[in-house]
């Protein structure tokens, strides 16, 4: 089957139909598992692989690899992103609601999710933080089981990313890349037992895999390619604002960078400088094609229209340079976003780093209903209750069978029905 497949697979992808490419990836692997998976390295990575699993004496020898101060830097990353975590953590707690003068209590109970697996890209770009980011909200959960995922080939894993990995807590690392890594977390393959949920970035072929495992598996979010706005007033640097909105255009061509500003100087200037700035640049050929086919200005008559019009767009990325009175009004109006930075000397960049914040956040407007990934996207929270009163069962009986006979549901009105008191007293399943 994976064989017959395999000329119907390169012409979708060739033709870049990614959708049928992935679906058809998806049911190779899990109908040819640990087989598949190995065709798919070979053809998409061009890598023959045995084994799937990064024993410890292969990893210790690439750790070997990583200078001293790139392994301080990250050391240094982690702990901030896991100060971060466990900050965010201490907001879940195991809680009692008691009511009914002491004879219901309603509770929730927080349950991290056992078998989580991240993906960590190869990309043109070592992603340091990528690894801490996804990896140790998941250890600050509590989950038992982290599995990273990273696609092999020439100088893949980067040592430094996979030092990030390693150290960040992953608890098995598998070489494998693209959609076909994502199938195999999410159905297992004989050598890699299956996860309950899946998280970290990717490329369109990752993001549409996640897509279409979602419910046989969780995912966090489909997140990419990477997005800023820039909320400027007349107090701008119209340097910071021209680095700022390209230091998230290097990502991919395709990504997507905005200014808003209520200074016509600022908008005209950034306009006029824009390409020659970026021909300054070492990612140039990048952020050409993103300027081009991505990047806005948006000039707005007031900085109550440009709020709006901020809140419309919902941008991954959003930094304010504004004066202080303008920051706060702006502040306490926005509310779409996945990461705001309050002035202009912490941009985006920081958080993509080392700030503390997930740098994992919502794009294409999935910021109007989604927040970045945290410790929460790790964690379960799961309720119970319990009545100790006769009176107050009864009533709820009464009221339950009452709804359900109107409802129509008659199972319902007799699980309710038997819990009368003079039923459920007599322990009667014939009837009252």
């Amino acid at each position: 089957m994976i064989e017959e497949l395999k000329s119907e697979i390169e012409e979708e992808y060739q033709a870049g139909d990614i959708v049928k490419t992935v679906n058809n990836i998806i049911e190779n692997v899990k109908s040819g598992g640990d087989i598949a998976v190995k065709q798919f390295e070979k053809k998409f990575d061009n890598v023959d692989i045995s084994e799937f699993r990064m024993d410890d004496i292969t990893i210790e020898q690439i750790l070997s690899k990583v200078p001293g101060n790139i392994k301080e830097i990250i050391d240094t990353n982690i702990k901030r992103i896991e100060d971060f975590a466990k900050f965010q953590f201490s907001m879940y707690k195991n809680m009692e609601f008691v009511t009914d003068n002491g004879k219901t209590i309603l509770g929730q109970k927080i349950v991290p999710i056992e078998n989580v697996g991240v993906y960590i890209p190869g990309g043109r770009y070592p992603l340091l933080s990528t690894p801490p980011m996804t990896i140790i909200p998941a250890r600050v959960a509590g989950c038992k089981r982290i599995i990273a995922c990273t696609p092999p080939g020439e100088n893949r894993p980067n040592p430094a990313t996979l030092y990030g990995i390693i150290k960040s807590g992953a608890t098995e690392v598998y070489t494998i890349g693209g959609a076909q890594a994502i199938a195999a977390m999410a159905y297992g393959t004989e050598s890699i037992k299956p996860v309950n949920k899946i998280a970290g970035p990717g490329n369109a072929y990752v993001n549409e895999a996640k897509k279409e495992v979602f419910g046989k598996v969780g995912i966090d979010l489909l997140a990419g390619p990477s997005e800023i706005l820039v909320l400027a007033d007349e107090t701008a640097k119209e340097e910071e604002v021209m680095a700022d909105l390209l230091s998230q255009a290097e990502h991919d061509p395709s990504a997507r960078c905005c200014l808003v500003t209520t200074s016509t100087e600022l908008a005209h200037s950034i306009y006029k400088k824009m390409d020659s700035y970026i021909n300054k640049l070492s990612t140039k050929e990048i952020l050409k094609k993103s300027w081009l086919n991505h990047g806005v200005i948006a000039l707005c008559n007031t900085l109550k229209e440009a709020v709006e019009y901020t809140n419309n767009y919902a941008a991954e990325h959003l930094e304010l340079h504004l004066n202080a009175t303008n920051t706060e009004f702006a502040f306490a109006n926005l509310t779409n976003y996945g990461s705001v930075f309050l002035d202009h000397g912490v941009p985006a960049v920081f958080s993509d780093k080392l700030l503390g914040p997930n740098h994992t956040l919502p794009t294409l407007g999935a910021a109007k209903y989604s927040g970045g990934l945290s410790v929460g996207n790790f964690l379960k929270i799961l309720t119970y209750s319990k009545v100790t009163d006769n009176n107050i069962r009864d009533m709820l009986a009464h009221r339950v069978k009452i709804q359900s006979d109107y409802e129509g549901f008659g199972a319902k009105a007799r699980a309710a029905e038997l819990r009368f008191k003079e039923n459920y007293s007599r322990g009667d399943i014939d009837g009252r």
